[in-house]
């Protein structure tokens, strides 16, 4: 019989993992700027457009504003991750998330042993070690 069981992915922070890190939280800031700037955009171009309708341009504007407000928030976060990402010391774990994976069960096998949890830690895009047995951190 075969089961699907968590499995916790980490990556040990390189000099290249840690750039690569870097260029995607910016590259995800200025996403989301330019999000905001299209937002907008649109907003003044709905404004204009509705110009006489003032109950449809106060909802046009508390719309826009949640979701603007949103992405603001998600820029915060990213620049928090920024600051702890120059903070963290090279050789540190990250934890990048969780994939299952199917494992065959048997009678006889020792269920605690299994259920157990596993790692997989990469390094440089590499599977660098498979850790078995560890504490499952759900």
């Amino acid at each position: 019989m075969q089961i699907i069981k968590k499995v916790i992915i980490k990556q040990i922070l390189t000099e290249k993992s840690k750039t690569r890190l870097k260029e995607q939280f910016l590259s995800r800031q200025y996403q989301l700027n330019r999000e905001i700037q299209q937002l907008e955009f649109v907003l003044h171009k709905k404004m204009k457009a509705n110009k006489n309708n003032l109950s449809y341009q106060t909802t046009l504007k508390e719309s826009f504003g949640r979701e603007v407000q949103r992405r603001k928030e998600r820029m915060r976060q990213y620049e928090l991750k920024l600051g702890q990402l120059d903070e963290l010391e090279i050789g540190s774990e990250l934890r990048e998330g969780t994939i299952q994976m199917i494992e065959t069960v048997e009678e006889g096998d020792n269920w605690e042993e299994m259920m157990k949890g596993t790692e997989i830690v990469i390094k440089d895009g590499v599977v660098h070690e498979i850790r078995q047995g560890g504490m499952d951190d759900e």
